[in-house]
């Protein structure tokens, strides 16, 4: 019998404990390092984080989807807390549950069965919709007893090169969800438009601009008065201008928080190089860095199937 997702969770390690509780559970493992299972894009998913001597399970349940009902919150009440989030600078309460990486049997088998509980029992996810993906401060990192649920691109049949802005977003939903810390990606199309991210030296945010060769820093258009077709594109799909040197305007969405998935960014990134002109992701180019003495992440373009900027 082919396994599921919900069944490589639950996979009893030596101890007994459900593989999910334990995934994070080395005595050496980064801080950060994390682990989100659920849908892609910005459907409902669960992420864990390792934060010193803890795990930390939190939910996230992405743009357009609906509210958890009573009945859910009912269900979740004996496991889950709703509180401040532990791993990410956002107000809002979040819906977490934690454990140390060296609790007893019991306790880390409770938490683990709670996590695969809230996806496949309270959210009821189909188990062939759910992927998962792994990374630290560092990038991706291997998945090990869950690589067949992995959705990163090369590794889950996406071909060479990206077919349509579709196929572009769910590439870039996995790209700036597990880039690493103070990487920058820069997508560059026809005209000198360009629409570039950088993820945070520390945290869980991203840095966003769209360089619009039309963008007159002297005349920035406003919502109410857009001016143009291509800004109140720009506008509907959150994006602002904004001076960001004397003489040079930009469009931004600020530095909205990707720790629990890329969420919206993806969209909102291919939906500005559409009004900024670009036919395809085939008029794109891709380059990438990281700051310091970090190598490149030499990765980027084949996973997100551009061609590279550059010899």
């Amino acid at each position: 019998m082919e396994r599921t997702i919900w069944d490589a969770l639950l996979r009893p390690g030596y101890s007994g404990v459900p593989y999910v509780a334990d995934f994070l559970g080395d005595e050496d493992e980064a801080d950060n390092a994390r682990l989100r299972v659920g849908l892609p894009e910005s459907g409902p998913s669960v992420t864990l984080t390792r934060q010193d001597r803890f795990v930390v399970a939190e939910l996230r349940l992405g743009e357009g989807t609906a509210p958890l009902t009573d009945a859910q919150k009912q269900r979740m009440a004996d496991d889950w807390r709703y509180e401040r989030s532990a791993i990410v600078p956002i107000t809002q309460p979040v819906w977490s549950l934690s454990w140390r990486w060296f609790d007893d049997v019991p306790v880390r088998a409770a938490r683990g069965r709670a996590v695969v509980e809230l996806l496949r029992d309270i959210l009821a996810l189909p188990a062939e919709q759910v992927v998962v993906r792994s990374a630290d401060d560092n990038g991706p990192t291997d998945l090990y007893g869950l690589r067949d649920f992995d959705d990163r691109p090369t590794a889950s049949g996406a071909a060479p090169e990206c077919a349509d802005w579709d196929d572009l977003r769910r590439r870039l939903d996995w790209l700036v969800s597990t880039l690493a810390n103070d990487s920058a990606v820069i997508l560059s199309g026809p005209g000198n438009a360009v629409v570039q991210f950088m993820t945070a030296r520390h945290g869980s945010s991203i840095a966003t601009s769209v360089i619009d060769p039309a963008l007159d820093p002297d005349r920035l258009p406003h919502e109410a008065a857009p001016g143009s077709e291509r800004a109140r594109r720009m506008f509907a799909d959150g994006w602002r201008p904004g001076p960001v040197a004397p003489g040079v305007a930009e469009w931004t969405l600020g530095d909205p928080e990707v720790h629990w998935g890329a969420d919206a960014f993806p969209r909102q990134a291919v939906d500005a190089l559409q009004a900024l002109g670009a036919g395809g992701p085939a008029e794109l180019t891709v380059h990438a860095f990281r700051n310091g003495r970090h190598p490149d992440p030499a990765y980027v373009a084949a996973e997100l199937g551009l061609r590279p900027d550059g010899p």
